[in-house]
C-alpha cells in the first residue's frame, strides 16, 4: 500500500464521501501537488478497497440529483489506516527532487545548456516557493495539520534556494580552474 492509500483512507476515516467527493477533497488540500493522484486512481482504489472489506458503498439519490455511491470506512479498513499511518510514520525520510537526475547528468552538457538547465531548477523552485506564499495568507482558516505542511515546504524551498545559490557558485569555480 502507498501513501496515496492513506490519504484515501484518512478521508474516509472522517466521513464517507463519494469518489468524486475525494477527489475534490484532496484537489482542495493540494495533495496531488505532493503525491501523483488522479480521479481515475480514487476511483481505482475505492472499489479495490470495498472488494478487500476496506469500505462499504451505499448508492444515494438526494431530491433531483443523480444518484452517487458513498463509501463508508469498515473497522478493518480503520485498522489499515492505523498501519499504515504506524508505517509511514517510522519509514526513512527520504527527499527525492526530480531535478537530482538533471544535476547528476549535467557534467554530460555542454555549458551553454547546463546553465539553461540550472536556471530552469532555479525558476522552478522561485515560482513553487511563490505559490505557496501566496496561498498561505489565503489559507489561513486551514487547520494546523495541513497549514504546517505549507510551512514545511516553504522552508524547503526556502532551503533549496540557499542550496542552488551555493551550487551555482561551486559550479563557477569549477569552471574557472579548467
Amino acid at each position: 500500500m502507498s501513501t496515496i492509500d492513506l490519504i484515501i483512507l484518512g478521508s474516509l476515516y472522517q466521513s464517507p464521501k463519494s469518489a468524486y467527493d475525494l477527489q475534490k477533497q484532496i484537489e482542495a488540500r493540494n495533495l496531488s501537488r505532493w503525491v501523483k493522484i488522479g480521479s481515475f486512481t480514487v476511483y481505482k482504489k475505492v472499489v479495490q478497497y470495498e472488494a478487500k472489506g476496506y469500505v462499504v458503498s451505499e448508492t444515494v439519490k438526494n431530491g433531483n440529483m443523480p444518484e452517487k455511491t458513498l463509501y463508508t470506512i469498515t473497522p478493518e479498513g480503520k485498522e489499515v489506516f492505523k498501519e499504515l499511518m504506524t508505517t509511514y510514520s517510522l519509514a526513512e525520510t527520504r527527499v527525492f527532487l526530480d531535478f537530482n537526475a538533471v544535476i547528476v547528468n549535467m557534467a554530460l552538457l555542454d555549458e551553454s545548456f547546463a546553465d539553461e538547465c540550472m536556471a530552469n531548477i532555479k525558476n522552478s523552485i522561485q515560482n513553487t516557493k511563490m505559490q505557496i506564499m501566496e496561498q498561505l495568507p489565503r489559507h489561513k482558516d486551514i487547520p494546523l495539520f495541513g497549514r504546517t505542511i505549507l510551512e514545511q515546504q516553504l522552508l524547503l524551498l526556502e532551503t533549496l534556494e540557499k542550496w542552488e545559490q551555493n551550487f551555482e557558485k561551486e559550479l563557477e569555480k569549477v569552471r574557472e580552474e579548467k
